[in-house]
């Protein structure tokens, strides 16, 4: 059994070649939020052969938590930034909240997502967009949010406008490593 204050103190493990390599590409992704799953092949192969070094890693130098979980089958890793507490990373500057029309984009592209959970692909186009906005059983809400009026039809202007405000909004998600656009 490992001493525990031997674990605390024992990062060597960064000294190996493919960590030294990769570590900023790893740190970086990891800290801005990003999911490391396999479409990262070299970071997630490099976490995957040092899992335990590296969750003692950011619980001791961040006091966050690397966590490996599955999502649709597949594996992936990221940093556990909890409601209440980001660790060291909790400083205003480091962070910011989504804002509302963020989280109406997020929650919109989410719903499309599992609307298609049991397609192999699940990729969302602009016109899909468009359709949930004007068909889905919210389409008041979306058309009063978004285009500022409940009408039966919108000139392109007004849908251009609309347009801009998903595509910035998915721009931010996919730094992030929420979509991919």
């Amino acid at each position: 059994m490992e001493n525990e204050n031997y674990e605390i103190s024992d990062y060597s493990f960064l000294a190996e070649e493919a960590i030294e390599k990769h570590f900023a590409d790893i740190n970086i992704l990891l800290l801005s939020g990003k999911h490391i799953d396999q479409k990262y092949y070299v970071p997630y192969t490099v976490l995957e052969s040092y899992e335990a070094q590296w969750k003692i890693f950011y619980r001791n130098l961040y006091r966050l938590n690397l966590v490996a979980d599955i999502f649709d089958r597949s594996r992936y890793y990221y940093l556990d930034f909890t409601e209440n507490e980001k660790g060291k990373l909790n400083d205003s500057s480091r962070n910011r909240e989504l804002t509302p029309l963020q989280t109406l984009v997020g929650l919109t592209l989410l719903d499309m997502y599992y609307q298609r959970y049991f397609d192999e692909e699940k990729i969302i186009h602009w016109n899909d967009i468009k359709i949930q906005i004007l068909e889905s059983d919210h389409q008041e809400a979306y058309k009063r949010i978004l285009l500022n009026d409940i009408r039966e039809s919108y000139d392109e202007k007004e849908w251009s406008e609309v347009h801009g405000k998903f595509s910035k909004t998915i721009d931010n998600f996919d730094k992030l490593g929420w979509v991919e656009k």
